[in-house]
């Protein structure tokens, strides 16, 4: 085994580690989307957001590369969180680093890599964001820009951890939560000059059982509208809960007919699940759109609240 090259403050980076609490559990949707962005993005058929402990690099999210941890004195990623900027091997084979790498000279045959360090909302880098190919490459200043909105996009959902901007309830961001993950979202599809889409949702429970609902029956139809959110909507896109009826959605490098697509089967779901529920918490729901126009941005609060505005105009035409 290899000596493992640590940060000069590495006490203290593994203790912000240790704070955040997310060494154990399954890997979460919330890091699934971005680093399923970062492998669309890239082209690449690796990608993943890990965490760096005191002697294992430990996948929190994970495309292209098996098991859900590999051991930190050949974790390239470590040399990651040496310093605040991105880290680049154009080919690995050149690397004296890494040219007798397990990774590297076996599955999966690593031959590109870059990452960028993930850092607490203290500033101490606990992990990274990571990419790799089999074949040599490079990242344009450009594509490391994009990089590193991603890699702030990750760090944003850590300081939401911290600062309990996640609504347990619904299992999603909500209000500035979303916002915050939203705004990284867009600025990346102003880069790259991509498309976006809001779309707001106002969701009711068509039978109201005051008398003989508990507080929990009063927010099952919250409860199970989310849950229908989290299924129909892609990883890569921001779902988030706005008021205690009211949910919202940006989908990135999309139009308005790829949320009609998905509207139609949610309705269909919900349907279904009206159809069998016996007469109970049965769901309605109405919705209403806005396009971003990457040529001319706006903010995702702007954006949302256009389609807030239009689901207020239909709901006074109904």
């Amino acid at each position: 085994m290899k000596d493992i090259i640590r940060p000069y403050d590495e006490e203290e980076r593994l203790e912000a580690l240790k704070k955040l609490n997310i060494l154990s559990g399954e890997s979460e949707e919330r890091f699934d989307r971005i680093t399923r962005i970062a492998q669309r993005m890239f082209a690449v058929p690796m990608a993943d957001f890990s965490i760096i402990d005191a002697d294992r690099q430990r996948f929190k999210s994970c495309y292209g590369l098996n098991g859900d941890s590999i051991p930190r004195d050949i974790a390239m990623a470590n040399y990651a969180i040496l310093k605040n900027d991105i880290f680049v091997v154009p080919d690995t084979m050149a690397d004296d680093r890494f040219a007798g790498n397990p990774l590297v000279v076996s599955q999966p045959k690593i031959r590109f890599f870059a990452s960028y360090p993930i850092r607490s909302k203290g500033g101490y880098r606990v992990g990274a964001l990571s990419i790799a190919d089999r074949e040599p490459r490079g990242l344009s200043a450009h594509d490391q820009s994009v990089f590193r909105d991603l890699a702030e996009m990750i760090e944003n959902e850590l300081s939401f951890m911290e600062a309990s901007q996640f609504d347990r309830f619904t299992q999603m961001s909500i209000n500035d939560g979303f916002f915050n993950i939203a705004e990284q979202s867009l600025r990346v599809c102003e880069r790259q000059k991509n498309p976006a889409v809001a779309v707001v949702f106002d969701v009711k429970k068509k039978i109201n059982v005051p008398d003989l609902d508990s507080d929990f029956e009063k927010d099952k139809h919250v409860k199970v509208f989310a849950s229908q959110l989290r299924h129909f909507f892609r990883k890569s896109d921001v779902v988030g809960r706005l008021g205690s009826e009211e949910f919202t959605a940006l989908l990135v490098n999309a139009r308005s007919e790829h949320v009609d697509e998905i509207v139609r089967k949610l309705q269909t779901s919900i349907d279904i699940y009206n159809s069998e529920s016996g007469g109970r918490h049965q769901v309605t729901f109405s919705h209403a759109i806005a396009e971003f126009d990457p040529e001319h941005p706006v903010t995702s609060n702007a954006l949302v609240q256009m389609a807030n505005r239009a689901l207020h105009r239909l709901a006074k035409v109904v």
